[in-house]
């Protein structure tokens, strides 16, 4: 089974990429645990599962960096290609919105 992770650093905090993925997901079949201020969003595709893990990120301490980041990690399980871009198109999409 092929396995792609995608991860990106967002500016925004944890409560905010929740909120936007909690949007995103709304009708969809998925499962969503917490544990020790990681979330796991577990999403099943038509061509494999997709799971989403969401973490707060702590400052290096740099005098530029933002105080508030949040990791996201896509790890896709079998996906087709097709689905996975569309996915990622489609979380692009909702977080320009919330940037914008």
């Amino acid at each position: 089974m092929d396995e792609k992770t995608i991860e990106w650093n967002l500016g925004f905090p944890v409560e905010e990429v929740l909120a936007g993925l909690d949007k995103l997901l709304a009708g969809t079949v998925s499962v969503r645990e917490e544990r020790e201020g990681t979330v796991w969003f577990h999403l099943p595709l038509a061509s494999g599962v997709l799971t989403l893990t969401v973490q707060p990120l702590h400052p290096s301490g740099g005098p530029f960096q933002l105080q508030t980041r949040t990791l996201l990690r896509m790890t896709f399980s079998g996906v087709a290609p097709q689905a996975e871009a569309q996915f990622v198109r489609r979380l692009t999409l909702a977080f320009l919105r919330v940037g914008g």
